[in-house]
């Protein structure tokens, strides 16, 4: 019975932080560029003890469970129009770059840029395209094509300027980027360096302006999740209650 009681509290840890995840997706399903979180479990093993011997009619029985990773999953998102000239949403695959004063680097697939005090195109969260493209003060009719090229009318000129270039960079495995908050990532041993690649290339991404990509979460979805997880929850804590039961009641036959 010691044992159901660690069984059923590892259930309800497990269950908790699987409703986190999924009350985290819901509250950001208006966040362009989100990505949904997903937990992964795994079964706790039961070592035998020291001299303790196990049959094979016995067999192994598990330990309860844990969870194991929490990662997220970068299906694309709907697209949704802004009309915003420096609203950004990448159709297809790929991460916009951004870095710090540090020149750390930083990834992204929301594309709401704003002009920061210097003019240079930056996340809502302060960080700079890594392109350190600047809009001058006197530019018109911006626009940005499907291959990231960023023009300009400019006073005194009729034709365009080009201001620069937004590249897009891919990871062999972005499941392993870490996440910074902000639906921003950092690159680790487990995604890869970032890999350069061209919008409107062959890789068949490219960039629509006055558009943002929306958060990839399916309301069904997640309320279906968080009723099989409040159900889970529920039958670990009757467990626990049930192993409380019974231990008072053996402790009782004791006296």
């Amino acid at each position: 019975m010691i044992d159901a009681l660690y069984i059923s509290s590892s259930g309800l840890r497990s269950q908790q932080e699987q409703i986190d995840v999924i009350s985290n997706n819901v509250a950001n399903m208006q966040t362009p560029g989100f990505k949904r979180g997903r937990v992964n479990f795994s079964e706790v093993a039961s070592m035998p003890q020291p001299g303790e011997v196990v049959s094979q009619l016995m067999g192994t029985h598990g330990n309860g469970t844990r969870v194991a990773s929490t990662t997220l999953e970068f299906a694309p998102g709907a697209l949704q129009p802004t009309r915003g000239s420096l609203d950004l949403a990448i159709d297809g695959q790929g991460f916009f770059e951004l870095q710090d004063l540090a020149g750390n680097r930083f990834y992204t697939r929301s594309g709401q840029f704003r002009l920061d005090t210097e003019r240079y195109m930056s996340a809502i969260n302060g960080l700079r395209l890594s392109a350190d493209i600047q809009i001058p003060q006197d530019a018109a009719d911006i626009r940005i094509s499907e291959a990231g090229e960023v023009s300009a009318i400019l006073v005194g000129t009729t034709e365009r300027t080009v201001l620069g270039t937004i590249e897009l960079v891919a990871f062999v495995s972005a499941e392993g980027l870490e996440s910074r908050g902000d639906n921003v990532f950092r690159a680790t041993e487990k995604s890869g360096d970032p890999l350069p690649m061209h919008a409107g290339g062959e890789v068949a991404s490219r960039l629509q302006q006055g558009y943002l990509e929306m958060a990839n979460v399916d309301m069904i979805d997640e309320m279906t999740g968080l009723v099989l997880a409040q159900r889970a929850y529920q039958l670990n804590a009757r467990v626990l209650q049930a192993s409380d039961q019974v231990l008072e009641t053996i402790n009782n036959l004791r006296r």
